[in-house]
């Protein structure tokens, strides 16, 4: 039998939930201020992450998805961890896998999805303002190439053996291997 103090504390347990789901949908925005473009934006970000560092940078990782039945191009990102933040992908150079801007940015296509992971594609971010931790929380706003915006929360997480380090370097396009 479960008490109704285990029963009402199961309920407040999804409270928290309910909101992080509902706190992308309420964080979509556009920079002109349109209210129907804010509600209406064509892409989610789940399974959202940051890898934990003390600096001098880092990478954003997780899944973009398009509900449109158009492609959508991710052109910049911003966030609270730094003033500098670039989409970034990674490359095979004279032999050596290296990490760039991407300039072009991101397509995520129609119904379909585009992943951000370690030794891809992912958002850099650079000259960070202070550590990120594990359970750190990182606001990640992505701008689509219509103008519109959306803002998403992205935690903290420790690295996997074997994940890139991300070190400064001429033109920071040089990945090595932490394993």
């Amino acid at each position: 039998m479960i008490s109704v103090r285990h029963r009402l504390s199961s309920r407040l347990l999804l409270l928290p939930a309910a909101a992080l789901v509902a706190m992308p949908l309420a964080a979509c925005g556009s920079e002109s201020g349109d209210t129907d473009a804010a509600s209406e934006a064509a892409i989610t970000v789940s399974d959202a992450w940051v890898r934990a560092s003390e600096g001098p940078m880092t990478g954003s990782f997780g899944v973009i998805s398009n509900a449109s039945d158009t492609d959508v191009t991710v052109v910049a990102a911003t966030t609270t961890a730094s003033e500098m933040t670039e989409l970034h992908e990674v490359v095979m150079i004279d032999g050596e896998m290296k990490m760039q801007e991407k300039p072009d940015g991101f397509v995520v296509p129609a119904g379909g999805e585009h992943v951000l992971e370690p030794g891809a594609d992912h958002v850099m971010v650079m000259n960070m303002d202070e550590p990120v931790t594990p359970g750190d929380e990182v606001e990640i706003t992505l701008e689509l190439d219509d103008g519109t915006t959306y803002t998403y929360a992205a935690q903290g997480r420790e690295a996997e053996v074997g994940d890139e380090e991300y070190v400064p370097s001429e033109g920071h396009s040089d990945m090595s291997d932490d394993g």
